[in-house]
């Protein structure tokens, strides 16, 4: 597998940051993912046979206790490649408790559990491993990134930290670190993070973005536009970039620039529903409630199943005078599993 999206690799100890802004969860899950599978094929004994048990099927008893780690890890690489996941869990279950002083091997089923979306059991296997030690970055990086995506916000601080005492020189970790800060509207820690990150790698963009963010927060629109504009330049193709650009312009109050600038897309990052919110409150700001929910409506028409969605058009038309719609609208967002739409209802009555 070449040039693999990863994290980290115990066996290595490079890293590669697949994607960070405030919503780094969703980012982070897929270079997880990807970073597990190339983890988990990288055994160093390569497998004997195409059947790496010499059954069919792995019994969950049959790891001898002859066989050595390597052995067992060459098993489940044969698996995983093959995308026999719950196979490949078997053994290395059974491995790990068979072997629960062995580091590799909780590291390696955490890595398994990361690769079938099983955050909680990965974080529980990776905390387990960094206590039998010796701990390392690479081990506490990735126990961050998983406690943050199972929303333990003080967990991910402390494993980031820990990450960054063991390897000061990786501009990756304050990145992420600072994210999370963000997150706990810490942001004076972030700006720290953020500087420090800055010094060791001054051309990543993700840098400037979270910078502009935080200046937003704290109502500096001069240095939001500034810091996102510096991030733009290094990374000019980056959407969500240009995304961001646009908020700051309309909290700037330039919600006609920022409307041209995301018209200016290619159609399908104009019709995604993050580009169709911050349009419509533009529109909004300009007195035209109609547009707003014209251009929801017909994002929605994209995104049948989002009920946050169906919920703003429902908002839009109402302030348009067309209630009934809006009604109906609402109920399309109720049916979705919206929680603010009855009571909007209700508040009309």
């Amino acid at each position: 597998m070449k040039n693999p999206p990863r994290l980290y690799t115990h066996r290595s100890g490079n890293a590669t940051l697949g994607g960070v802004l405030l919503g780094i969860g969703a980012l982070v899950a897929a270079c997880v993912a990807g970073y597990a599978m190339w983890s988990l094929t990288q055994s160093p004994v390569a497998p004997t046979s195409a059947d790496p048990i010499g059954v069919d099927e792995p019994e969950p008893m049959g790891i001898a206790q002859t066989e050595s780690i390597e052995e067992i890890l060459g098993a489940v690489q044969v698996y995983v490649q093959n995308k026999q996941y719950p196979q490949a869990t078997t053994v290395l279950e059974h491995a790990a408790a068979q072997y629960p002083n062995d580091q590799e091997l909780q590291f390696a089923l955490g890595d398994l559990y990361m690769l079938q979306n099983l955050h909680e059991q990965a974080y529980r296997q990776y905390v387990l491993g960094i206590e039998i030690g010796p701990s390392s970055a690479v081990a506490e990086f990735t126990a961050g990134t998983l406690a943050n995506m199972l929303d333990q916000l003080e967990l991910a601080e402390m494993h980031y930290n820990e990450s960054m005492r063991l390897d000061p020189k990786n501009p990756d970790t304050p990145i992420f670190l600072a994210a999370i800060q963000i997150k706990m509207n810490q942001l004076v820690n972030a700006k720290i993070n953020l500087a420090l990150a800055g010094k060791m790698s001054p051309d990543r963009a993700k840098i400037y973005v979270m910078r502009s963010e935080i200046a937003m927060r704290e109502n500096n629109m001069v240095i939001a536009l500034e810091q996102i504009r510096r991030a733009i330049d290094l990374e000019p193709t980056e959407v969500a970039w240009i995304l961001q650009e646009a908020r700051v312009l309309k909290r700037s109050g330039n919600a006609e620039q920022a409307l041209n600038q995301l018209a200016s897309l290619p159609q399908e990052y104009v019709d995604l529903p993050e580009t169709a919110f911050v349009m419509a409150e533009c529109y909004g700001m300009l007195g035209r409630p109609g547009d707003a929910a014209s251009r929801l409506m017909d994002v929605a028409q994209k995104y049948p199943r989002d009920s946050k969605l169906a919920f703003e058009v429902a908002l839009w038309l109402e302030r348009t005078g067309e209630r009934a719609d809006a009604i109906e609208w609402a109920k399309k967002a109720i049916a979705l599993g919206n929680e603010r739409a009855g009571g909007w209802i209700e508040s009309l009555k």
